[in-house]
């Protein structure tokens, strides 16, 4: 699609939400975040984590393995609803930032053929709210699914269908740590990786503490750096960085050096 070269900022659900505790915001940490965002101020899209408003009920429900019984429909219906509450919250609190911001529903706009793990979507209205000098916020959500009725749509893999679709400069995923953190050989402590390659990527033993998850059922720490990989076929930079730290994510957004990780 043609549109200038924009950033696409993810809101971590670890960031944004207490994981541990369900429909637990942490008003604070997003706030100070989209008040960041807000002085920055250049065209984007914002995708936000589910957090404790999704991974929660989603593992009760075991949303992850298709429709199987009739107790799951209720379970659809409560994680939509909470979903729809998150992002009204996170909408909010960056209206208040001074972003024209606008919620679009993911599952409204992607559908999964899981049997050829491809995705049917439809992007236009996203492409005209940028157009109009508009912040599409998305989420990750339940999708309907073509032979599981409905399954689960992380926000990375919504970040990587909107980069391979829209003239995407850098992916800033804001997180609760350093970066990508690493295993020092030869000390066997951990460190955070502060540049990176794709190649790099794949030969590096990671710890776990990408997103100190305590329930997340859209994917391991493994999954994360590939869908990392994916994302970096299309964009130029991917950066890793702490949203607690003071100001580190307004010093990424102004290109200034801060402690982070980028893999090019």
């Amino acid at each position: 699609m043609n549109n200038n070269c924009i950033d696409i900022i993810k809101l971590g659900g670890a960031i944004i939400t207490d994981k541990t505790e369900y429909k637990k915001i942490r008003l604070l940490e997003l706030s100070e975040i989209c008040q960041q965002i807000g002085e920055w101020g250049n065209p984007c899209i914002i995708v936000h984590g589910a957090g404790s408003y999704g991974h929660i009920k989603a593992k009760e429900y075991k949303i992850t393995s298709g429709f199987k019984e009739s107790s799951q429909i209720q379970g659809l219906i409560q994680i939509r609803k909470d979903m729809h509450e998150l992002s009204s919250i996170v909408v909010e609190e960056l209206t208040k930032a001074n972003l024209k911001v606008m919620n679009f529903q993911t599952s409204s706009l992607i559908y999964s053929k899981r049997e050829s793990k491809q995705y049917e979507y439809f992007l236009n209205p996203i492409q005209k709210a940028i157009q109009l000098g508009l912040i599409p916020v998305l989420s990750g959500d339940i999708i309907f699914a073509e032979d599981e009725n409905f399954n689960i749509i992380s926000g990375d893999l919504v970040i990587d269908i909107l980069a391979s679709n829209f003239q995407v400069n850098r992916v800033i995923f804001i997180t609760d740590v350093d970066g990508l953190m690493v295993i020092n050989t030869e000390s066997n402590q951990k460190e955070c990786l502060m540049n990176a390659s794709s190649e790099d990527l794949k030969s590096l033993s990671f710890t776990s503490d990408i997103s100190e998850d305590v329930i997340d059922v859209t994917g391991s720490m493994k999954g994360k750096v590939g869908s990392i990989l994916s994302i970096l076929k299309s964009v130029n930079e991917i950066i890793i960085v702490n949203g607690q730290e003071n100001k580190r994510v307004s010093d990424v957004l102004k290109e200034k050096d801060v402690i982070c990780t980028r893999i090019k």
